[in-house]
């Protein structure tokens, strides 16, 4: 049986690539809130999909990637289709029609925990430690400072719509954990088979529901067509990119850059309020991704003593 490539550890462009992504994933939800409205959360997500799929499926062509080489492969994307894509694009963009966007990306900024233990137990090299569980908590308590008065607003907490977001954050962590599990496919051809199948799967829904695409305004137009390019075909790649060079549980920080640029840009364009919680939350997500990134003191003290190769 093949091996499962290898991590290397994670350098300074590493990070660039992290912040990057998370900055894109925060603005999908400002994405969503200004097209959801016009075009009803099904058809978002299938043109979501299909405005993805065609640049990467173009891109794979000219590349000459080849297909999935068994039926092993081709089973592990499927799933992953309906647990990274179908799934959460639905639910989300369901609950946006009920939540603030800002908050939205708030309570998906959560996943790094689970993402996180679940690495632990499903890959052999991506494995959780003391500094990764501390600046997990930092950032768990930052992210508390602002949904914390969401959850305690009484009746104006729409309970299904935040579960709506809770399960499409589950979604994703599972499919996380199948992303190193397909070796032998190419990370551009994964991502166009994982679009071309949640076309397939979402096509045959919308047609037999029979609900013509609304006319829709330029903004959501533009919205549409930004949250397929960018927040889908071109972060996935980038996603997947960094989870099979530098792990999983790295790549899950960029969760903690997605509710400060969510946020940030919810305030600044939709006009949600941003108040003094968004502060103290970024300085607790700032130190603990500092902290989870931190090397072990017996793995810097056993670096320290190990003698120099020959």
């Amino acid at each position: 049986m093949q091996n499962k490539p290898s991590l290397r550890h994670p350098g300074l462009i590493d990070l660039g690539k992290i912040a990057l992504l998370g900055a894109i994933w925060g603005s999908a939800f400002l994405a969503i809130k200004l097209s959801v409205a016009e075009t009803g959360p099904l058809w978002l997500v299938l043109l979501r999909v299909a405005i993805a799929f065609l640049p990467i499926a173009l891109f794979v062509l000219w590349r000459r990637d080849r297909l999935p080489p068994d039926g092993r492969e081709w089973l592990l994307i499927a799933i992953m289709s309906l647990l990274n894509t179908v799934g959460p694009f639905f639910l989300i963009s369901w609950a946006e029609l009920h939540i603030p966007a800002g908050i939205t990306s708030l309570v998906m900024g959560v996943g790094p925990l689970a993402t996180m233990i679940a690495a632990h137990f499903t890959t052999p090299d991506d494995r959780f430690n003391g500094n990764k569980m501390i600046g997990m908590a930092f950032g768990f308590a930052g992210l508390g400072l602002v949904v914390g008065p969401e959850l305690s607003s009484g009746p104006a907490f729409d309970a299904l719509a935040y579960a709506a977001v809770w399960i499409g954050m589950l979604c994703y962590v599972a499919a996380g954990t199948m992303i190193r599990f397909i070796r032998r496919t190419s990370v551009p051809m994964m991502t166009a088979v994982n679009m071309g199948i949640a076309v397939m799967s979402l096509l045959p829904i919308v047609l037999l529901r029979h609900e013509p695409l609304p006319e829709l305004s330029s903004t959501a137009w533009w919205a549409t067509l930004y949250l397929g390019f960018v927040c889908t075909g071109f972060a996935y790649l980038l996603r997947t990119h960094i989870t099979v060079t530098v792990g999983q549980s790295y790549m899950s920080m960029a969760s903690y850059f997605m509710p400060v640029s969510g946020v940030l840009l919810a305030s600044a364009i939709l006009g949600e309020p941003l108040t003094w919680p968004i502060a103290a939350a970024l300085a607790c997500v700032v130190t603990g991704f500092l902290i989870s990134r931190r090397k072990p003191l017996k793995a810097s003290a056993a670096d320290t003593a190990m003698p120099p190769a020959r």
